[in-house]
């Protein structure tokens, strides 16, 4: 028997593991709540993962528990110990949750990677997305709800339909049947752009051509201005005013944002482009969605052009010109001024967005030159730029 706990936002985990009996239930509970008392703020749930047998006695301890934390919750049990619990009536008085099956990518064809996880092929008909975070069954849940919302408001999107274990970790499953990433379209044919820019552009008119209401999805100008929070004891103080006064100028928009729109969020099946990656669903102008595509195809590699083929499997020069093609036809005109223009208003979020993310990571080796980057661009473009609307 072992007890020990691991800590995530305001969620104490306690992993119980082993056997739990009579013979040793008192020490059992003992740990329990000595680990709860310590963090008395904290939800508790148990993490029964690798809990193979409880007794009456073991349960016992559970219900004093539970006095004690009333939202009480158990996770990751075994088919043969949740029989227990359902057989004595446990499953009637706290949440008890199966434990989810467990599935291996190991030799998977890797499709794409994003900020919070990884994507890969499974066979045929399945991809897997895998969490970077070991605590992500929340994250996880938010996604799934927000498929499902974005489903019903009219997004082509592939709804995942199990929660699995990879590694010590978390994954999803969804059926998506032969369909392929605009970045691997991309990486097959450099040359050629026309194909994946349609795809990558169709899509993000259908996601900027619906509506949603106050607090169904969070507010993109208020995390932007989040941003200015802290980057603004490292910026000039005028520079700092006039971003603070450029962002909070920014009308409020319920224009719905995927907010981390890239080329491997983007699935085609059937010659249909498919959203995937959904915990970032949020709403506001459609300047801080080009900010962050700015980002994905540009900023994140200015300094380093390994990390787009790294990243998307293919060329910073190629991103470049898969850039361009964009915001032509984003914005429906062949006017490289007015899109450089829109592209300069965009870069100052995504800077920002940049710049704190560097402070944020001070043992990153690469914050400094980061750091140094981005304050020169944010210089530059707010001596030039006057309002971030077009």
């Amino acid at each position: 028997m072992n007890v020990t706990y691991r800590i995530d936002k305001d969620i104490l985990y306690i992993v119980v593991e082993g056997r739990v009996d009579a013979s040793n239930a008192p020490e059992v509970e003992e740990k329990i709540f000595s680990i709860k008392n310590a963090h008395p703020e904290k939800h508790v749930v148990i993490d029964a993962d690798n809990l193979e047998y409880i007794s009456s006695a073991g349960l016992r301890v559970i219900l004093r528990l539970r006095k004690e934390a009333p939202k009480l919750a158990i996770i990751n049990v075994a088919a043969d110990v949740y029989e227990v619990f359902d057989m004595t009536g446990f499953t009637d008085m706290v949440t008890v949750e199966k434990a989810y099956p467990h599935m291996n990518v190991e030799g998977c064809e890797f499709i794409a990677k994003g900020a919070n996880g990884a994507v890969y092929r499974y066979d045929a008909e399945t991809i897997v997305k895998t969490y970077f975070a070991r605590d992500s069954l929340r994250e996880i849940k938010q996604e799934r709800e927000n498929a499902r919302r974005a489903f019903i408001l009219g997004i082509n999107t592939a709804i995942p339909y199990g929660i699995v274990r990879v590694g010590e970790g978390y994954g999803t499953v969804t059926e998506l049947l032969n369909a392929t990433s605009v970045s691997k379209l991309i990486g097959k044919n450099e040359n050629d752009l026309t194909e994946p820019v349609k795809y990558y552009v169709d899509m993000l008119k259908t996601i900027h051509a619906i509506t949603v209401e106050d607090g169904e999805v969070p507010d993109m100008k208020e995390i932007a201005l989040g941003w200015v929070d802290i980057v603004t004891p490292h910026i000039p103080e005028e520079q700092s005013q006039k971003l603070r006064a450029l962002v909070e100028a920014v009308p409020k928009q319920n224009t719905l944002l995927h907010g981390d729109y890239h080329t491997n969020n983007i699935m085609v099946q059937n010659g249909e482009p498919l959203l995937i990656d959904m915990d970032t669903l949020c709403m506001g102008h459609p300047v801080f969605e080009i900010a962050s595509m700015f980002n994905a195809l540009r900023g994140y590699s200015e300094l380093d052009h390994q990390n787009m083929i790294n990243f998307f499997g293919y060329s910073y020069e190629t991103a470049e010109r898969f850039w361009n093609e964009v915001l032509k036809k984003y914005l429906e005109t062949e006017d490289e001024a007015f899109c450089q223009s829109v592209a300069e208003k965009a870069m100052i979020i995504g800077y920002t967005r940049m710049l704190r993310r560097a402070i944020l990571r001070p043992n990153d080796e690469t914050s400094p030159a980061k750091i140094v980057r981005c304050k020169e661009m944010l210089e530059k473009l707010l001596n030039k730029v006057d309002t971030l609307i077009f």
